[in-house]
């Protein structure tokens, strides 16, 4: 009986415990061989034999159909460790019974069953915790499974914390086991992939983010920190072996960079002690992040290079080139004035200046930027140190037509055809790593929004260089008709139509200066402060003048950063001298391209693009100020053939200069009317967005402040936007001075 009691709790069925667990009410059957208090024994120990099979069973079933490894792993570990442990006990009973052993025979070779029930009662509790821990891993994630284990250590007791110790020690070295291929090698494991907590993305946007954490499968001793480092490790390897292998060698080869850096990686990862502590695995993941982003990817893409890259947008993308802006904006008006003189109409007064309906070729495009570069080329003999940028922006820029599918608020007037300049980076250049598509499609935007404003600004101006206009007082005839009474009568009735035609126009004119000092001071504060501003924050930071830390995040004032210790750079030894941040200039490609993700975002809040509101009236404002600009050349041509009509009696049988003129004037009435309306409209929406930012916090916020807005790495903050109220006061002064729809004639009203 002992020895079949034995045999059966080390996993063998034995009809014995169905005797045990059958109730005997007659005196009959194990009744009669043992007392109450043994029968509760043997209870004890069918409740370990059931316990002990269950466990071999489902971890069998676990181990050949659980589809996650870390689950199998812990199941293996359960079956062929834990309940090896329980086994060795019962084996260690049943060797000290057999060598006689006094601690469990007594005299006459009696074996008590209470001392075996002793031995192995405490069993009980470590197997009801096994058999609950199995059934949780039946249909569980290993993230999960771990998580538990995680919280399993804080029982209470210390045998229950030692099998969890254990068992997370072989978790954690299945997960490590299926992330050591991404975190050496950038690869996505094969073996393990379900448990592994990067995807690849099915809409990625650019080359950075061809990767996703699926933060269901992270498991909780990985950090967020841990977890963005190494989603970065593999992403930056994956993307220094694509540009290996569009790099080839003079011998044919490739250069992989990251190969020499592999025996340092794989010490740091030998260095984790199992179960990995948290604090422990993030300093390691960061140092290796570091290490590849210092060693490796600064390697492929200097620093000098990205920093010729972000010379070209600020120069030719953002406009700080004024010269490439004023010969892109004259290029593209001679070619909007040929397609009018080959297509030989008049458009209706009412779409005067309206170009909807004319459409340009992609040719076209690319003819009036080559043309902008060749006037450029041309008199760039003041700019002889920066012929390198230069060169690159003719490689890099294009002008395209934009897309307003995706973006049906954009702003854009250059042309008939919505464009931009678009940055094309080739494939193989690894400025990919800096620069993704979504950011160069901003700066398109950017681009679209601050020409138009440029060009506006450019063509009211020129309305003040048609002098017969404004100042206009014809001079006397000559002799010997001057002093006749006839010269004297047509001299006075000369005088007196151009004196009513100023005061006709008084009114438009005063419209026109209000809308001239508002594009003006909008384009003063886009570019002289925010582009302007931003641009020298970034540039500082960049160069190691800006402070780091809290100062930086409060302060916009650059400072002056101590040099890091060089030796850190290529140090391998330690995790402090791998994850070590310094205070020099950045060398390091994503510290950098994670600085001008913080940078473009603050300048986009900064330009007031993101509000929608302003967008819309911008744009409506500046196709008023088109239309109204056309209608002054309009009423100029109308005027010079009144005037070859009346003076020289040179009639146009083809037109009605007289009607055509009522007409004009009637329109440039009601386009004044409504570019005043739309220009308070404009300040208005500036105002409401100021407010906004003030007022509203939170995600929704279009116009949140991005004031000490810090990143771990880069310790880059953005320049601080505190010059749009100057903007509005200047803004909403002007606005007080509104003229009267009703005064046509412009009486009162000062010439300016």
């Amino acid at each position: 009986m002992l020895h079949e009691i034995l045999l059966s709790l080390s996993g063998i069925h034995s009809p014995a415990w169905d005797q045990v667990r059958a109730e005997d009410r007659e005196g009959s059957g194990l009744n009669q061989y043992v007392s109450p208090p043994e029968r509760s024994m043997l209870n004890t120990l069918s409740h370990l034999h059931d316990l002990h099979v269950a466990i071999k069973q489902e971890t069998a079933t676990i181990v050949a159909k659980q589809t996650s490894m870390i689950c199998r792993a812990l199941a293996s570990s359960v079956s062929d460790v834990q309940l090896a442990k329980f086994t060795h006990s019962i084996v260690h009973v049943e060797s000290s019974i057999l060598n006689k052993d006094a601690g469990y025979v007594a005299a006459y070779g009696i074996v008590p069953l209470s001392t075996i029930v002793s031995e192995l009662a405490p069993w009980t509790r470590r197997l009801e915790w096994m058999s609950a821990m199995v059934q949780y891993l039946k249909h569980s994630s290993g993230a999960a499974a771990l998580d538990r284990l995680e919280r399993e250590r804080h029982t209470g007791y210390s045998d229950i914390e030692d099998m969890v110790n254990e068992l997370l020690r072989v978790g954690h070295t299945a997960w490590m086991r299926a992330a050591n291929l991404w975190i050496l090698f950038g690869k996505l494991p094969t073996s393990g992939r379900e448990d592994f907590c990067v995807r690849p993305n099915p809409n990625p946007s650019s080359f950075t983010d061809a990767f996703v954490l699926q933060h269901s499968l992270l498991p909780g001793f990985v950090k967020p920190r841990a977890a963005q480092a190494l989603l970065s490790i593999g992403s930056a390897l994956n993307q220094l072996h694509s540009q290996s292998l569009s790099k080839p060698t003079s011998l044919g080869g490739s250069i992989d960079h990251a190969a020499a850096l592999l025996p340092g990686h794989l010490k740091l990862l030998e260095s984790l002690h199992y179960p990995i502590d948290s604090s422990h695995l993030e300093s390691t993941l960061v140092s290796i992040n570091q290490s590849i982003s210092e060693n490796a990817l600064s390697q492929i893409l200097p620093v000098a290079l990205v920093r010729q890259l972000l010379e070209v947008i600020h120069s030719y993308v953002l406009l700080q080139y004024g010269e490439f802006a004023v010969s892109l904006v004259g290029q593209a008006d001679d070619r909007i004035t040929a397609r009018h003189q080959t297509d030989k109409s008049i458009l209706p007064i009412r779409k005067t200046g309206r170009l909807d309906g004319m459409t340009m070729k992609e040719s076209e495009l690319n003819s009036i930027l080559n043309k902008t570069f060749g006037d450029l080329a041309a008199v760039r003999g003041d700019y002889e140190s920066d012929e390198e940028t230069f060169e690159l922006s003719r490689k890099l820029l294009s002008l395209r037509p934009y897309d307003t599918r995706r973006d049906p608020t954009v702003i854009s007037t250059l042309l008939p055809t919505p464009v931009s300049l678009h940055l094309t980076i080739p494939a193989s250049s690894p400025l990919h790593i800096f620069l993704d598509p979504a950011d160069a499609e901003l700066y398109s935007r950017f681009n679209a929004y601050l020409l138009s404003v440029r060009r506006a600004g450019m063509h009211l101006s020129a309305l003040w260089k048609v002098s017969p206009q404004r100042r206009n007082h014809p001079t006397p005839i000559g002799p010997p008709r001057s002093a006749s009474q006839a010269g004297q009568a047509l001299l006075a009735a000369r005088r007196e139509r151009d004196d009513r035609r100023s005061r006709r126009t008084r009114r438009h004119w005063v419209v026109t200066s209000k809308a001239l000092f508002t594009i003006n001071e909008l384009e003063s504060y886009l570019h002289g402060e925010v582009i302007h501003c931003s641009w020298d924050h970034l540039r500082g930071w960049m160069d190691g003048d800006a402070k780091d830390g809290l100062s930086s995040a409060k302060s916009s004032r650059p400072g002056t950063a101590s040099s890091a210790d060089p030796s850190k750079t290529k140090a391998m030894s330690t995790n402090s001298s791998l994850g070590s941040r310094h205070k020099g200039p950045p060398s390091d490609p994503r510290t950098l391209a994670e600085a001008h993700r913080v940078y473009l975002k603050s300048l986009s809040s900064a330009l007031l693009i993101c509000d929608d509101e302003y967008a819309q009236t911008l744009r409506a404002t500046l196709i008023l100020i088109d239309h109204f600009v056309a209608l002054f050349y309009r009423i100029q041509t109308v005027w010079e053939g009144l005037d070859l009509q009346d003076d020289d009696g040179v009639v146009d049988a083809f037109s009605n200069y007289v009607q055509d003129e009522k007409e004009v004037l009637d329109e440039m009435d009601r386009t004044a009317s409504n570019l005043e309306t739309s220009l308070d409209s404009l300040v208005d929406s500036i105002k409401a967005g100021e407010k906004q930012s003030k007022g509203a916090v939170g995600p929704n916020n279009k116009w949140e402040s991005l004031v000490g807005l810090h990143l771990d790495d880069s310790r880059f903050s953005p320049w601080p936007n505190r010059t749009i109220d100057r903007l509005i006061m200047k803004l909403d002064g002007l606005g007080n001075g509104r003229v009267a729809s009703e005064d046509k004639d412009g009486s009162g009203l000062d010439d300016e």
